[in-house]
């Protein structure tokens, strides 16, 4: 009950809010703003501001009612661009939606309740630097300042038991415990070995017992990724939508938002997240997490030969060829061997000159090299150990 009451005041809120202060409410999704009224997808945020004003005769109560009842949209707050924000009932100036809130309770008696949190999430939204109104940090894509602005911005009241991760609503909270915490595991169901969250086991069925992979539509082709699947269809296939080039440079992705992370990091340099010990900034939580390691000093990686211990997966397979005295890579021009990739590229650049040209060379004809930078998308996408990732789908 006490829950019902909440979602009835949040509602109350948020028609307040949209009713009475110059403000754009939306929707995002795939990459797009959408109209909080009528879902129509764009991607400028003067044409949504422009397009939003068109619907004088909604209904607001009944638009609010539906965003907001199903189970996933109960706890999240309505998101509102600030940009211009003002009161349309008077002439008072307003800079923020805290000044508005107290505005329209104190001037126009409005029954605004603040004890309930998380009603609205407010951004100023810009096409090329959308920025956080509470804040004033700007980024360069909008994912990024909501990713933001949920972690630093909302009122977080449902704790995890278990392990402290904080909510920002009961579901949230419902959906982290039935993937990470659930009572003996998940057990594979073809092989029986028990997996610490769901993903885990979803990820090992698909890699090892070849469950659930994805097809490519036009071939008998099997894909692990939809990453893959996606760059085999613009490469093999010519599936023309799938290839999003890079303004800066010529190369091409099958995802626009793995199109933006190599902007981010490739040309653009942007480094958001800070270490919280030494204070190093980094491009992602997962840069940080990678970083973090060298303060903690966590080896949980031990070689099955010698026992020794390693904080990288990558750097224990590294170590693992002084026991297997494996050397995959030969020179073609005097038929040296060696161990790893980075050493016979030394080995061509210094003795052959063939530096430049084994770097650029791609590793299959028709598909890019990948770098290490575009890889952890596919992380992102996969909620796979990164360093392991990128060893198993290492291209050079």
């Amino acid at each position: 009950m006490e829950l019902a009451r909440k979602l009835l005041i949040k509602r109350r809120n948020v028609e307040y809010v949209l009713q009475y202060g110059n403000v754009t409410p939306f929707m995002w999704y795939k990459g797009k703003y959408r109209c909080f009224y009528c879902t129509e997808p764009m991607k400028d945020p003067e044409a949504l501001r422009n397009h939003t004003a068109t619907h004088t005769s909604v209904n607001l109560e009944n638009v609010v009612h539906y965003r907001t009842k199903n189970n996933r949209n109960k706890d999240a707050a309505v998101k509102i661009d600030v940009t211009g924000i003002s009161c349309k009932l008077c002439s008072q100036a307003v800079t923020n939606l805290e000044e508005l809130i107290n505005h329209l309770i104190i001037a126009h008696d409005a029954e605004y309740d603040v004890t309930v949190p998380n009603c609205l999430l407010a951004f100023r939204l810009d096409k090329e630097q959308p920025t956080c109104p509470t804040c004033d940090m700007k980024f360069v894509f909008f994912e990024y300042l909501l990713r933001h602005a949920n972690k630093y911005h909302l009122s977080h009241d449902y704790i995890c038991d278990v392990c402290g991760t904080s909510f920002q609503g009961e579901n949230h909270l419902k959906m982290h415990n039935r993937y990470y915490h659930r009572q003996g595991g998940y057990t594979c169901d073809h092989c029986g070995i028990s997996h610490a969250t769901l993903s885990k086991k979803i990820l090992h069925e698909k890699n090892v017992h070849q469950v659930n992979l994805s097809t490519c539509p036009h071939c008998p082709e099997l894909f692990k990724s939809p990453y893959f699947k996606k760059l085999h269809m613009a490469n093999v296939h010519g599936v023309e939508e799938m290839k999003i080039k890079c303004p800066f440079c010529p190369k091409v992705f099958p995802q626009e938002s793995i199109m933006s992370r190599h902007m981010r990091r490739v040309h653009l340099r942007e480094k958001n997240v800070a270490c919280e010990v030494c204070g190093d900034k980094f491009f992602g939580p997962y840069d940080v997490k990678l970083h973090m390691v060298k303060h903690n000093g966590e080896k949980k990686f031990v070689c099955t030969e010698c026992g020794k211990k390693f904080s990288k997966k990558s750097n224990l397979n590294a170590h693992m060829v002084l026991h297997t005295g494996e050397r995959k890579f030969s020179c073609e021009e005097c038929n040296k061997t060696f161990a790893h990739h980075t050493n016979y590229k030394v080995h061509m650049r210094n003795r052959h000159d063939l530096g430049k040209q084994l770097i650029s060379e791609p590793y299959k004809e028709g598909i890019p090299m990948l770098d290490e930078s575009d890889m952890i998308q596919i992380i992102d996408q996969e909620e796979m150990d990164a360093t392991e990732i990128i060893e198993s789908y290492k291209l050079c």
